[in-house]
């Protein structure tokens, strides 16, 4: 085990794993608010209003239990798409902004990338998150840290992997650097959830919200004060100099 992973242990999982704002019925915050209101000026979600953070996994639970793969509905397919990409927060955005020297952004031309996206939604439902993940990671605009937010949901059980978590696990992004890497993020989560007694799911929870207050998106190095929450500053004091 390394030192990450053996002072994550001692936190406070359940304190925690409440805490997490993407998993709440709390109000939204500011980097979900500023995805969606991109998201809508581009001509997407223009009906969905959620009033709080419950309200996206909620919604994206409801469309992906409806959805059929062996029968695509590709408008409804697309939907869930747009809401994981605004559940995820501003970070989400790529798929929506024109690049320079194009006319039109990645998600205008979902005709060209839905049949990917397919691709690794059945992947994900056949319990093979890697290949899941390789397919995703062709879409332009859905990069390494947003491809697992998909996974999250189309197969509820596999946990988001995202930049924060990397280097919260290993003090490095190095385990997104490609799709293969999610095989060693799982055997460390397990770990974790092992020790604190229970699933993959809640105990990524935990950690991202553990590293939120703590920490900045890329790096361990703590955050001026006043902290939000100082539950556990002693370990994330001790991640700090590891």
């Amino acid at each position: 085990m390394n030192a990450n992973l053996a002072l994550l242990e001692k936190i406070d999982f359940g304190y925690w794993e409440s805490k997490n704002p993407y998993f709440s019925d709390g109000p939204l915050n500011r980097s979900m608010k500023a995805a969606l209101t991109l998201i809508k000026r581009k001509g997407f979600l223009v009906e969905f209003n959620p009033t709080n953070s419950l309200d996206y996994s909620l919604r994206i639970k409801e469309e992906v239990s409806n959805f059929y793969p062996a029968n695509p509905d590709y408008k409804k397919l697309l939907f869930v798409f747009d809401l994981v990409q605004a559940w995820g927060g501003q970070t989400g955005r790529r798929p929506y902004i024109i690049k320079k020297g194009s006319k039109v952004s990645s998600r205008e031309r979902s005709n060209d990338w839905q049949d990917t996206y397919l691709e690794g939604v059945r992947l994900a439902l056949r319990d093979d998150p890697v290949q899941a993940l390789s397919a995703w990671r062709r879409i332009d605009g859905l990069g390494a840290s947003f491809a697992p937010k998909h996974l999250r949901f189309w197969s509820d059980r596999y946990p988001v992997l995202d930049t924060r978590i990397s280097v919260l696990l290993c003090g490095t992004k190095r385990l997104l650097y490609n799709p293969d890497g999610y095989k060693e993020f799982i055997v460390m989560i397990r770990s974790l959830a092992s020790a604190f007694g229970a699933n993959i799911l809640d105990t990524e929870k935990a950690l991202f919200a553990f590293s939120q207050n703590f920490f900045m998106n890329d790096n361990l190095v703590l955050k001026k004060e006043p902290l939000q929450d100082r539950t556990n500053l002693n370990i994330a004091k001790m991640l700090c100099s590891l």
